[in-house]
């Protein structure tokens, strides 16, 4: 039912899935029917690297992938950002581990646009849920880590 949806929907510049439609037969047929898909939002638990690599191979020239409120390995971040030679925004925000590295960072510096907000704190960067002081932890909010983040990638470079 799905393929034969996706089939007429030849100008499709965008979808959201959960994980059940990344399948290699789906993921193809969807990049054969819609040459205009640019756009991913992926609805999952658990983000891992065959995934990812899945998600890659099958849909080449995404330009924006949202992956958010998932586990997600720091070997999947990387496969996508090395995948997706066309990538510009990759939102990973709301993820339930720690996967961002200093590699991770550095590749992802080639991005116009990369969220990352962890739940978890990430050596002395610590996101909060509002736009302001967190009154409660005494931590900078995600526009301040946000901020720290690109003063930091702009030194790598």
């Amino acid at each position: 039912m799905f393929r034969k949806a996706v089939g007429k929907l030849a100008f499709l510049r965008g979808m959201a899935v959960d994980e059940n439609l990344i399948r290699s037969e789906v993921l193809l047929h969807v990049n054969q029917c819609c040459a205009s898909l640019k756009e991913l939002s992926v609805f999952s638990e658990f983000v891992d690297e065959d995934m990812a690599s899945l998600i890659c191979k099958s849909l080449p020239s995404l330009r924006k992938l949202e992956i958010t409120e998932s586990v997600i390995s720091s070997q999947a971040i990387i496969t996508f950002i090395d995948g997706l030679k066309e990538l510009e925004h990759f939102d990973i925000s709301g993820y339930e581990n720690s996967a961002i590295t200093d590699v991770v960072l550095q590749k992802a510096s080639r991005l116009k646009v990369f969220i990352w907000n962890s739940r978890f704190e990430l050596g002395e960067f610590m996101d909060c849920s509002n736009c302001g002081e967190d009154w409660l932890l005494q931590r900078s909010c995600e526009c301040m880590l946000d901020r720290k983040v690109m003063e930091w990638l702009t030194e790598l470079s």
